[in-house]
């Protein structure tokens, strides 16, 4: 498994969102591969795990990334649970203002 991210822009999120839907249903809904998103005040970065580095071609925009550059907190957008536990804490939420 390997580790990807992608600064997005707003107008790309459903987009990129979809697409990685798309490949994921494809694969079979593998247990390990996820699609997590981490917001800060200057950008939004999206991470996805993938089970294999050839499947890097087939997202657009994103680079390799250590474990070591994972954060701690993140939002799952798509993946299991289980797996996405393993790996992060779940963002808390902050109210605006």
């Amino acid at each position: 498994m390997i580790w990807v991210r992608r600064i997005i822009d707003p107008g790309e999120w459903n987009a990129v969102q979809d697409h990685f839907e798309g490949l994921f249903v494809k694969l079979g809904c593998p247990g390990q591969m996820m699609l997590v998103a981490t917001t800060g005040p200057d950008a939004t970065v999206l991470f996805a795990s993938l089970p294999n580095p050839s499947l890097l071609h087939a997202l657009a925009g994103f680079e390799q990334v250590g474990d070591d550059q994972l954060p701690a907190e993140a939002s799952l957008l798509i993946g299991h649970n289980h797996a996405f536990e393993t790996q992060f804490r779940y963002a808390k939420w902050k109210p605006a203002g």
